[in-house]
Protein backbone atom coordinates (compact mmCIF):
# COMPACT_ATOMS: atom_id res chain seq x y z
CA UNK A 1 0.00 0.00 0.00
CA UNK A 2 1.28 3.46 -0.95
CA UNK A 3 0.49 6.49 1.18
CA UNK A 4 0.74 9.95 -0.42
CA UNK A 5 1.25 12.68 2.20
CA UNK A 6 -0.05 16.08 1.13
CA UNK A 7 -0.49 19.55 2.60
CA UNK A 8 -1.81 21.75 -0.23
CA UNK A 9 -3.76 21.70 -3.47
CA UNK A 10 -0.52 22.48 -5.33
CA UNK A 11 1.11 19.39 -3.87
CA UNK A 12 -1.66 16.97 -4.73
CA UNK A 13 -1.37 17.80 -8.44
CA UNK A 14 1.86 15.85 -8.88
CA UNK A 15 0.48 12.95 -6.84
CA UNK A 16 -2.69 12.90 -8.93
CA UNK A 17 -0.68 12.60 -12.13
CA UNK A 18 1.45 9.83 -10.67
CA UNK A 19 -1.44 7.88 -9.10
CA UNK A 20 -3.49 8.14 -12.28
CA UNK A 21 -0.71 6.33 -14.16
CA UNK A 22 -0.20 3.62 -11.54
CA UNK A 23 -1.47 0.07 -12.21
CA UNK A 24 -5.08 -0.35 -11.04
CA UNK A 25 -3.96 -3.26 -8.89
CA UNK A 26 -1.72 -0.97 -6.79
CA UNK A 27 -3.71 0.39 -3.82
CA UNK A 28 -3.04 3.89 -2.49
CA UNK A 29 -4.57 6.60 -0.32
CA UNK A 30 -3.80 10.14 0.81
CA UNK A 31 -3.04 11.73 4.18
CA UNK A 32 -3.43 15.48 4.75
CA UNK A 33 -1.54 17.22 7.54
CA UNK A 34 -3.40 20.46 6.87
CA UNK A 35 -6.13 21.52 9.32
CA UNK A 36 -8.03 23.82 6.92
CA UNK A 37 -11.44 22.35 6.07
CA UNK A 38 -11.70 24.07 2.68
CA UNK A 39 -8.34 22.72 1.54
CA UNK A 40 -9.11 19.24 2.85
CA UNK A 41 -12.43 19.24 0.99
CA UNK A 42 -10.53 19.94 -2.24
CA UNK A 43 -7.94 17.27 -1.45
CA UNK A 44 -10.70 14.79 -0.62
CA UNK A 45 -12.40 15.46 -3.94
CA UNK A 46 -9.11 14.87 -5.78
CA UNK A 47 -8.57 11.59 -3.94
CA UNK A 48 -12.12 10.47 -4.72
CA UNK A 49 -11.60 11.17 -8.42
CA UNK A 50 -8.86 8.53 -8.29
CA UNK A 51 -11.15 6.03 -6.53
CA UNK A 52 -9.11 6.58 -3.40
CA UNK A 53 -9.73 8.41 -0.13
CA UNK A 54 -8.22 11.05 2.15
CA UNK A 55 -7.37 10.74 5.83
CA UNK A 56 -6.74 13.88 7.90
CA UNK A 57 -3.98 13.74 10.52
CA UNK A 58 -5.64 16.13 12.97
CA UNK A 59 -8.81 14.00 13.04
CA UNK A 60 -6.80 10.81 13.50
CA UNK A 61 -4.81 12.43 16.31
CA UNK A 62 -8.00 13.35 18.15
CA UNK A 63 -8.86 9.66 18.27
CA UNK A 64 -5.61 8.54 19.88
CA UNK A 65 -6.12 6.77 23.21
CA UNK A 66 -4.10 7.72 26.30
CA UNK A 67 -2.49 4.28 26.30
CA UNK A 68 -1.28 4.80 22.70
CA UNK A 69 0.12 8.20 23.68
CA UNK A 70 1.93 6.64 26.63
CA UNK A 71 3.40 3.96 24.37
CA UNK A 72 4.88 6.62 22.08
CA UNK A 73 6.44 8.39 25.04
CA UNK A 74 7.95 5.18 26.41
CA UNK A 75 9.41 4.26 23.04
CA UNK A 76 11.21 7.59 22.72
CA UNK A 77 13.95 9.52 24.50
CA UNK A 78 11.35 11.80 26.06
CA UNK A 79 12.09 10.88 29.68
CA UNK A 80 15.83 11.40 29.18
CA UNK A 81 15.29 14.84 27.65
CA UNK A 82 12.63 15.74 30.22
CA UNK A 83 15.25 15.37 32.95
CA UNK A 84 17.71 17.67 31.15
CA UNK A 85 15.81 20.42 29.35
CA UNK A 86 12.64 22.49 29.78
CA UNK A 87 9.85 21.03 27.66
CA UNK A 88 6.48 22.41 26.65
CA UNK A 89 3.99 19.68 27.55
CA UNK A 90 1.38 20.88 25.05
CA UNK A 91 3.82 20.74 22.15
CA UNK A 92 5.09 17.33 23.23
CA UNK A 93 1.58 15.90 23.58
CA UNK A 94 0.64 17.22 20.13
CA UNK A 95 3.66 15.60 18.47
CA UNK A 96 3.34 12.28 20.30
CA UNK A 97 -0.37 12.10 19.46
CA UNK A 98 0.46 12.68 15.81
CA UNK A 99 3.12 9.98 15.91
CA UNK A 100 0.71 7.55 17.58
CA UNK A 101 -1.94 8.33 14.97
CA UNK A 102 0.56 7.76 12.15
CA UNK A 103 1.76 4.48 13.64
CA UNK A 104 -1.79 3.18 13.94
CA UNK A 105 -2.63 4.26 10.39
CA UNK A 106 0.50 2.74 8.88
CA UNK A 107 -0.16 -0.55 10.67
CA UNK A 108 -3.86 -0.76 9.87
CA UNK A 109 -3.40 0.10 6.19
CA UNK A 110 -0.30 -2.14 5.86
CA UNK A 111 1.60 0.72 4.23
CA UNK A 112 4.97 -0.21 2.76
CA UNK A 113 5.75 3.07 0.98
CA UNK A 114 5.24 6.71 1.99
CA UNK A 115 5.60 9.38 -0.72
CA UNK A 116 6.00 13.01 0.35
CA UNK A 117 6.69 16.29 -1.45
CA UNK A 118 9.34 17.35 1.03
CA UNK A 119 10.94 15.91 4.14
CA UNK A 120 12.53 19.05 5.61
CA UNK A 121 10.98 21.55 8.01
CA UNK A 122 7.87 21.86 5.83
CA UNK A 123 7.24 18.12 5.74
CA UNK A 124 5.03 15.97 7.93
CA UNK A 125 7.67 15.09 10.51
CA UNK A 126 5.54 12.73 12.67
CA UNK A 127 4.63 10.59 9.66
CA UNK A 128 8.13 10.51 8.19
CA UNK A 129 9.84 9.73 11.51
CA UNK A 130 7.30 7.02 12.40
CA UNK A 131 7.54 5.41 8.96
CA UNK A 132 11.33 5.36 9.22
CA UNK A 133 11.09 3.86 12.70
CA UNK A 134 8.85 1.11 11.31
CA UNK A 135 11.20 0.36 8.43
CA UNK A 136 8.79 1.75 5.83
CA UNK A 137 10.25 3.25 2.66
CA UNK A 138 9.99 7.07 2.47
CA UNK A 139 10.44 8.76 -0.89
CA UNK A 140 10.35 12.43 -1.93
CA UNK A 141 8.53 13.46 -5.09
CA UNK A 142 8.97 17.27 -5.12
CA UNK A 143 6.13 19.50 -6.30
CA UNK A 144 8.13 22.72 -6.56
CA UNK A 145 11.72 23.85 -6.46
CA UNK A 146 12.32 24.72 -2.82
CA UNK A 147 15.53 26.55 -1.98
CA UNK A 148 17.11 27.98 1.16
CA UNK A 149 16.60 31.38 -0.48
CA UNK A 150 12.89 30.91 0.19
CA UNK A 151 13.68 30.94 3.91
CA UNK A 152 15.71 34.12 3.47
CA UNK A 153 12.60 35.88 2.15
CA UNK A 154 10.63 34.48 5.07
CA UNK A 155 13.23 35.90 7.47
CA UNK A 156 13.09 39.34 5.83
CA UNK A 157 9.29 39.41 6.03
CA UNK A 158 9.23 38.29 9.67
CA UNK A 159 11.93 40.83 10.53
CA UNK A 160 9.77 43.65 9.15
CA UNK A 161 6.86 42.37 11.22
CA UNK A 162 9.13 41.94 14.27
CA UNK A 163 7.99 38.31 14.59
CA UNK A 164 11.26 36.41 14.19
CA UNK A 165 11.89 33.43 16.47
CA UNK A 166 14.96 34.82 18.19
CA UNK A 167 16.88 32.38 20.39
CA UNK A 168 16.03 33.37 23.96
CA UNK A 169 18.74 34.15 26.51
CA UNK A 170 17.35 31.85 29.19
CA UNK A 171 17.19 28.18 30.11
CA UNK A 172 15.28 27.34 26.93
CA UNK A 173 17.86 29.13 24.80
CA UNK A 174 20.73 27.34 26.53
CA UNK A 175 19.05 23.97 25.97
CA UNK A 176 18.50 24.87 22.33
CA UNK A 177 22.17 25.71 21.84
CA UNK A 178 23.24 22.47 23.52
CA UNK A 179 20.83 19.96 22.00
CA UNK A 180 19.57 21.59 18.80
CA UNK A 181 22.35 23.91 17.65
CA UNK A 182 21.88 23.05 13.96
CA UNK A 183 18.36 24.52 14.16
CA UNK A 184 19.90 27.91 14.96
CA UNK A 185 20.68 30.24 12.07
CA UNK A 186 22.86 33.34 12.65
CA UNK A 187 21.39 36.37 10.85
CA UNK A 188 21.83 40.13 10.82
CA UNK A 189 18.84 40.26 13.17
CA UNK A 190 20.34 37.81 15.66
CA UNK A 191 20.32 34.03 16.05
CA UNK A 192 16.95 32.60 15.04
CA UNK A 193 15.06 29.33 14.60
CA UNK A 194 12.44 28.53 11.98
CA UNK A 195 9.97 27.47 14.68
CA UNK A 196 9.58 28.77 18.25
CA UNK A 197 12.39 27.50 20.50
CA UNK A 198 10.03 25.48 22.71
CA UNK A 199 8.58 23.70 19.66
CA UNK A 200 12.05 22.83 18.37
CA UNK A 201 12.95 21.28 21.74
CA UNK A 202 9.67 19.35 21.74
CA UNK A 203 10.57 17.98 18.30
CA UNK A 204 13.96 16.87 19.59
CA UNK A 205 12.38 15.12 22.59
CA UNK A 206 9.77 13.47 20.35
CA UNK A 207 12.40 12.10 17.97
CA UNK A 208 11.62 14.56 15.16
CA UNK A 209 15.06 16.06 14.63
CA UNK A 210 16.26 16.77 11.08
CA UNK A 211 19.68 16.30 9.48
CA UNK A 212 19.44 19.79 7.88
CA UNK A 213 16.69 21.90 9.50
CA UNK A 214 17.17 24.86 7.12
CA UNK A 215 17.03 22.84 3.89
CA UNK A 216 13.71 22.15 2.15
CA UNK A 217 14.78 18.58 1.40
CA UNK A 218 16.97 18.26 4.49
CA UNK A 219 15.08 15.43 6.16
CA UNK A 220 15.59 11.66 6.50
CA UNK A 221 13.75 10.34 3.41
CA UNK A 222 15.38 7.35 1.74
CA UNK A 223 15.33 8.86 -1.75
CA UNK A 224 14.61 12.07 -3.61
CA UNK A 225 13.36 11.73 -7.19
CA UNK A 226 15.12 14.39 -9.29
CA UNK A 227 13.17 15.76 -12.25
CA UNK A 228 15.96 17.34 -14.31
CA UNK A 229 19.63 18.26 -14.62
CA UNK A 230 18.77 21.78 -13.50
CA UNK A 231 17.14 20.51 -10.33
CA UNK A 232 20.13 18.23 -9.73
CA UNK A 233 22.36 21.34 -9.68
CA UNK A 234 20.02 23.06 -7.25
CA UNK A 235 19.94 20.04 -4.91
CA UNK A 236 23.73 19.88 -4.96
CA UNK A 237 23.84 23.57 -4.06
CA UNK A 238 21.40 22.83 -1.22
CA UNK A 239 23.69 20.05 0.09
CA UNK A 240 21.15 17.26 -0.42
CA UNK A 241 23.22 14.03 -0.05
CA UNK A 242 24.34 12.39 -3.29
CA UNK A 243 23.13 8.97 -2.14
CA UNK A 244 19.64 10.35 -1.65
CA UNK A 245 19.25 11.88 -5.14
CA UNK A 246 17.99 9.66 -7.97
CA UNK A 247 17.52 11.05 -11.48
CA UNK A 248 14.12 9.85 -12.68
CA UNK A 249 12.39 12.78 -14.35
CA UNK A 250 8.93 13.94 -13.30
CA UNK A 251 5.31 13.31 -14.20
CA UNK A 252 5.14 17.07 -14.79
CA UNK A 253 7.11 16.51 -18.00
CA UNK A 254 4.84 13.64 -19.02
CA UNK A 255 1.81 15.89 -18.55
CA UNK A 256 3.31 18.53 -20.84
CA UNK A 257 4.30 15.83 -23.31
CA UNK A 258 0.79 14.33 -23.34
CA UNK A 259 -0.86 17.73 -23.77
CA UNK A 260 1.39 18.76 -26.65
CA UNK A 261 0.92 15.44 -28.43
CA UNK A 262 -2.85 15.58 -28.04
CA UNK A 263 -3.13 18.33 -30.68
CA UNK A 264 -1.28 18.40 -34.04
CA UNK A 265 -1.05 22.20 -33.93
CA UNK A 266 0.61 22.13 -30.50
CA UNK A 267 2.99 19.40 -31.61
CA UNK A 268 3.96 21.28 -34.77
CA UNK A 269 4.62 24.48 -32.81
CA UNK A 270 6.75 22.58 -30.27
CA UNK A 271 8.80 20.79 -32.92
CA UNK A 272 9.35 23.84 -35.15
CA UNK A 273 9.70 26.56 -32.47
CA UNK A 274 6.82 28.47 -34.06
CA UNK A 275 3.56 30.13 -33.07
CA UNK A 276 0.57 27.83 -32.65
CA UNK A 277 -1.51 30.24 -34.74
CA UNK A 278 0.52 33.10 -36.31
CA UNK A 279 -2.66 35.14 -36.74
CA UNK A 280 -3.55 34.99 -33.05
CA UNK A 281 -0.60 34.63 -30.64
CA UNK A 282 -1.46 33.20 -27.24
CA UNK A 283 -0.15 34.88 -24.07
CA UNK A 284 -0.51 33.15 -20.71
CA UNK A 285 -0.17 35.22 -17.52
CA UNK A 286 0.33 33.41 -14.20
CA UNK A 287 -0.60 35.73 -11.36
CA UNK A 288 0.75 35.43 -7.81
CA UNK A 289 -1.19 36.28 -4.67
CA UNK A 290 -0.76 39.82 -3.43
CA UNK A 291 2.41 40.48 -1.44
CA UNK A 292 1.83 44.22 -1.33
CA UNK A 293 2.66 45.31 2.20
CA UNK A 294 5.11 42.42 2.60
CA UNK A 295 7.42 42.94 -0.37
CA UNK A 296 8.66 45.92 -2.34
CA UNK A 297 6.63 46.45 -5.50
CA UNK A 298 6.80 48.72 -8.53
CA UNK A 299 3.25 50.04 -8.15
CA UNK A 300 1.29 51.14 -5.11
CA UNK A 301 -1.46 48.50 -5.18
CA UNK A 302 -2.05 44.98 -6.43
CA UNK A 303 -5.05 46.22 -8.43
CA UNK A 304 -3.02 48.88 -10.23
CA UNK A 305 -0.31 46.32 -11.01
CA UNK A 306 -2.76 43.88 -12.57
CA UNK A 307 -4.47 46.58 -14.62
CA UNK A 308 -1.18 47.80 -16.05
CA UNK A 309 0.08 44.27 -16.69
CA UNK A 310 -3.06 43.04 -18.46
CA UNK A 311 -3.54 46.17 -20.56
CA UNK A 312 0.14 46.12 -21.52
CA UNK A 313 0.03 42.47 -22.59
CA UNK A 314 -3.10 43.16 -24.59
CA UNK A 315 -1.29 45.96 -26.42
CA UNK A 316 1.72 43.76 -27.23
CA UNK A 317 -0.03 42.35 -30.30
CA UNK A 318 -3.19 43.62 -32.04
CA UNK A 319 -4.67 40.11 -32.23
CA UNK A 320 -3.12 38.55 -29.13
CA UNK A 321 -5.26 36.28 -26.96
CA UNK A 322 -4.72 36.78 -23.22
CA UNK A 323 -5.36 33.91 -20.81
CA UNK A 324 -4.93 34.50 -17.10
CA UNK A 325 -4.33 31.80 -14.52
CA UNK A 326 -5.63 33.34 -11.30
CA UNK A 327 -4.11 32.43 -7.97
CA UNK A 328 -6.58 30.56 -5.69
CA UNK A 329 -6.16 33.31 -3.06
CA UNK A 330 -7.57 36.00 -5.40
CA UNK A 331 -10.78 37.57 -4.09
CA UNK A 332 -14.00 38.12 -6.06
CA UNK A 333 -13.34 41.80 -7.01
CA UNK A 334 -9.90 40.87 -8.35
CA UNK A 335 -11.38 38.04 -10.41
CA UNK A 336 -14.05 40.35 -11.79
CA UNK A 337 -11.50 42.95 -12.87
CA UNK A 338 -9.36 40.29 -14.57
CA UNK A 339 -12.40 38.88 -16.38
CA UNK A 340 -13.02 42.30 -17.91
CA UNK A 341 -9.43 42.85 -19.06
CA UNK A 342 -8.48 39.32 -20.19
CA UNK A 343 -9.84 37.20 -23.02
CA UNK A 344 -10.01 34.14 -20.82
CA UNK A 345 -9.71 33.40 -17.10
CA UNK A 346 -8.84 29.75 -16.60
CA UNK A 347 -9.06 27.46 -13.59
CA UNK A 348 -7.31 24.68 -15.53
CA UNK A 349 -4.00 23.36 -14.28
CA UNK A 350 -1.26 25.80 -15.23
CA UNK A 351 0.88 22.96 -16.56
CA UNK A 352 -1.67 22.20 -19.28
CA UNK A 353 -2.20 25.88 -20.03
CA UNK A 354 1.54 26.32 -20.63
CA UNK A 355 1.51 23.55 -23.21
CA UNK A 356 -1.28 25.41 -25.04
CA UNK A 357 0.26 28.89 -25.09
CA UNK A 358 2.93 30.73 -27.10
CA UNK A 359 4.47 33.07 -24.50
CA UNK A 360 4.48 32.64 -20.74
CA UNK A 361 4.41 35.69 -18.45
CA UNK A 362 4.97 34.58 -14.84
CA UNK A 363 5.62 36.75 -11.80
CA UNK A 364 8.60 34.69 -10.62
CA UNK A 365 7.21 31.23 -10.18
CA UNK A 366 8.59 27.71 -9.94
CA UNK A 367 6.22 26.93 -12.82
CA UNK A 368 8.66 28.77 -15.11
CA UNK A 369 10.57 25.51 -15.39
CA UNK A 370 7.51 23.97 -17.03
CA UNK A 371 7.59 26.63 -19.75
CA UNK A 372 11.26 25.86 -20.28
CA UNK A 373 10.37 22.19 -20.75
CA UNK A 374 7.68 23.16 -23.25
CA UNK A 375 10.10 25.48 -25.15
CA UNK A 376 7.94 28.57 -24.58
CA UNK A 377 9.53 32.06 -24.53
CA UNK A 378 9.31 33.50 -21.01
CA UNK A 379 8.97 37.10 -19.86
CA UNK A 380 9.43 36.96 -16.11
CA UNK A 381 8.12 40.11 -14.42
CA UNK A 382 9.76 40.02 -10.99
CA UNK A 383 7.10 42.26 -9.51
CA UNK A 384 8.05 41.67 -5.87
CA UNK A 385 11.81 41.72 -6.45
CA UNK A 386 12.44 38.19 -5.24
CA UNK A 387 15.73 38.13 -7.15
CA UNK A 388 16.01 34.34 -6.87
CA UNK A 389 18.99 32.56 -8.47
CA UNK A 390 16.82 29.70 -9.73
CA UNK A 391 17.06 30.49 -13.43
CA UNK A 392 20.53 32.02 -13.51
CA UNK A 393 21.70 29.16 -15.72
CA UNK A 394 18.79 29.68 -18.15
CA UNK A 395 19.55 32.90 -20.08
CA UNK A 396 16.38 32.38 -22.14
CA UNK A 397 14.34 33.40 -19.07
CA UNK A 398 14.05 37.16 -19.50
CA UNK A 399 13.69 38.70 -16.05
CA UNK A 400 13.06 42.30 -15.05
CA UNK A 401 11.55 44.20 -12.13
CA UNK A 402 10.23 46.90 -14.51
CA UNK A 403 6.89 46.36 -16.20
CA UNK A 404 7.71 48.64 -19.15
CA UNK A 405 10.82 46.59 -19.88
CA UNK A 406 8.85 43.33 -19.64
CA UNK A 407 6.19 44.61 -22.02
CA UNK A 408 8.81 45.85 -24.47
CA UNK A 409 10.38 42.37 -24.50
CA UNK A 410 6.95 40.78 -25.02
CA UNK A 411 6.31 43.09 -27.95
CA UNK A 412 9.69 42.23 -29.49
CA UNK A 413 8.99 38.50 -29.24
CA UNK A 414 5.58 38.84 -30.92
CA UNK A 415 6.60 41.43 -33.51
CA UNK A 416 6.82 38.86 -36.31
CA UNK A 417 6.70 35.07 -36.70
CA UNK A 418 10.47 35.23 -37.26
CA UNK A 419 11.13 37.12 -34.02
CA UNK A 420 9.05 34.56 -32.16
CA UNK A 421 10.98 31.73 -33.81
CA UNK A 422 14.29 33.22 -32.65
CA UNK A 423 13.04 33.58 -29.07
CA UNK A 424 11.67 30.02 -29.04
CA UNK A 425 14.98 28.65 -30.34
CA UNK A 426 16.77 30.33 -27.42
CA UNK A 427 14.53 28.42 -25.03
CA UNK A 428 15.03 25.20 -26.99
CA UNK A 429 18.79 25.46 -26.42
CA UNK A 430 18.36 24.94 -22.63
CA UNK A 431 15.00 23.15 -22.55
CA UNK A 432 16.40 19.65 -22.01
CA UNK A 433 18.12 20.77 -18.79
CA UNK A 434 14.73 21.40 -17.18
CA UNK A 435 12.85 18.22 -18.01
CA UNK A 436 12.90 14.97 -19.96
CA UNK A 437 10.28 15.38 -22.65
CA UNK A 438 10.19 11.79 -23.88
CA UNK A 439 6.92 10.74 -22.27
CA UNK A 440 8.70 8.04 -20.26
CA UNK A 441 9.15 9.74 -16.90
CA UNK A 442 6.45 7.73 -15.12
CA UNK A 443 7.99 4.47 -16.37
CA UNK A 444 11.38 5.53 -14.98
CA UNK A 445 9.89 6.58 -11.65
CA UNK A 446 7.73 3.47 -11.30
CA UNK A 447 10.66 1.19 -12.14
CA UNK A 448 12.93 3.00 -9.66
CA UNK A 449 10.26 2.91 -6.98
CA UNK A 450 9.78 -0.81 -7.58
CA UNK A 451 13.50 -1.42 -7.10
CA UNK A 452 13.52 0.63 -3.89
CA UNK A 453 10.47 -1.17 -2.51
CA UNK A 454 11.99 -4.57 -3.29
CA UNK A 455 15.28 -3.62 -1.65
CA UNK A 456 13.45 -2.31 1.41
CA UNK A 457 11.41 -5.52 1.72
CA UNK A 458 14.60 -7.56 1.52
CA UNK A 459 16.22 -5.43 4.22
CA UNK A 460 13.21 -5.90 6.52
CA UNK A 461 12.90 -9.66 5.97
CA UNK A 462 13.65 -11.62 9.17
CA UNK A 463 16.89 -13.58 9.01
CA UNK A 464 16.69 -17.35 9.04
CA UNK A 465 18.58 -19.17 11.77
CA UNK A 466 21.34 -20.09 9.30
CA UNK A 467 21.63 -16.50 8.04
CA UNK A 468 21.72 -15.19 11.61
CA UNK A 469 24.59 -17.54 12.47
CA UNK A 470 26.49 -16.55 9.32
CA UNK A 471 25.85 -12.89 10.06
CA UNK A 472 27.20 -13.19 13.61
CA UNK A 473 30.20 -15.15 12.31
CA UNK A 474 31.05 -12.47 9.76
CA UNK A 475 30.74 -9.73 12.38
CA UNK A 476 33.18 -11.59 14.63
CA UNK A 477 35.58 -11.95 11.71
CA UNK A 478 35.37 -8.22 11.05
Amino acid sequence: MILFCVYSVSQIRIFEEFARRMPETEPCFFLSFNDAKEINDTLRSAASSLSSHLEVLSALSDGVADSELDDERRNSDFTRFQEKIPLNESYCNLLFRQKAACRKLLNEKKVDTVIVCEDGPGGCAPLIATAKDMGILVVEMPFGIGEMRDYQMYIENRAEENTLNLVPEDETGRALRQYASKWILPTDYGSITLFPAEFVLARIAAGLDLPEPWVVHGGPADALFVESDAMERIYKRENVPTAKRIMTGSCYADTVYDEINSDPALKRAYETASLINPEKPRILIALPPSYHGERKAEFATYKETLERLLKGCKAAHPHGHITVSVHPAADAPTRQMIAVLADDVSEDWLLRLIARTDVFVPVFSSTTRWALMAKKPIVNYDLYQFDLPTYDTAPAVFTTTKLDVALERLGDILATPESYHRAALEVSDCSSEWGMMDGLNFERIWSTLGDLRKANREARRPLSVTRRVLSLFRKRQD
